[in-house]
């Protein structure tokens, strides 16, 4: 009997952390260049642990959750505007992160909806700020229209002509794994990357989110009806027990 318990106790868990994971993948549907999760695959397995009196507590769940985050490319949408950007192939654009043991951590992202924000630094839709090669923040002259190259090259257009301010700096993003995903949706692995020159993007379009609403409202409807399949599974274990518990009670009579 408990190892049914187990086994539905294990299908509630595990379908009450993908509805929590297709709920987050909702509320970023909208969000250019995020993407999604999915609840991994996973070993599960009953434990026993001792007491300190020695007795054994009874069976329990272990197991090893994790996350995938598939690296399918949402699709590219044109915009017309000049500083949205939509990274081509696994270039991936760096921004500064959060502050990790007194230093800026390096972050990327393949969110392009980039601004000038009020103190005339390029930054993109989270409001991040977008880095050069060097790892220094873009600035923009006052008044300046900007033209955003196919390589990442920034120029600035004043009255007495063009001026280069840089270049973003774009990377190979194949190597970033699951694990590097903050909660925000910025990837931060343990070692920098290095600046890729072959990277390439795309100006006045944006890449949305590789899950679409619609897609995660299924899957939520999904889970939620397997999530009610254990819950009544649960259901029918209980009246099993108190069953046999009856069935015991008779026969001691």
């Amino acid at each position: 009997m408990d190892r049914l318990i187990y086994t539905t106790l294990s299908g509630l868990s595990v379908r009450a952390r993908e509805q929590l994971v297709t709920a987050n993948n909702l509320a970023n549907a909208n969000v250019p260049g995020f993407r999604r999760d999915v609840v991994a695959q996973e070993s599960r397995y009953l434990a026993a642990r001792a007491d300190i009196d020695g007795a054994w507590r009874s069976r329990t769940q272990t197991g090893a959750p994790s996350l995938a985050t598939p690296h399918q490319a949402g699709r590219v949408a044109a915009t017309g505007r000049e500083l949205d950007v939509a990274l081509a192939g696994e270039a991936w654009l760096a921004v500064q992160g959060p502050v990790i043991g007194g230093d800026v951590r390096e972050g990327y992202t393949r969110r392009g909806d980039l601004t000038v924000n009020p103190a005339g630094v390029l930054v993109n839709g989270d409001g991040r700020v977008v880095v050069n090669a060097n790892g220094a923040p873009i600035s923009v002259p006052p008044g300046a229209a900007v033209i955003i190259g196919k390589d990442g090259t920034i120029t600035a257009m004043l009255p007495d002509g063009p001026q280069p301010l840089g270049k973003l700096k774009m990377v190979d993003g194949s190597s970033l794994k699951s694990r590097d995903k903050a909660a925000d949706g910025l990837f931060l692995p343990e070692d920098q990357l290095s600046a890729d020159p072959a990277a390439r993007l795309e100006t006045g379009a944006l890449e949305s989110a590789n899950i679409t609403a619609a897609e995660a409202l299924v899957e939520l409807v999904e889970e939620q009806r397997g999530f009610e399949v254990n819950a009544r599974l649960l259901r029918l274990a209980q009246e099993m027990d108190e069953q046999g518990s009856r069935l015991l009670g008779m026969d001691g009579k």
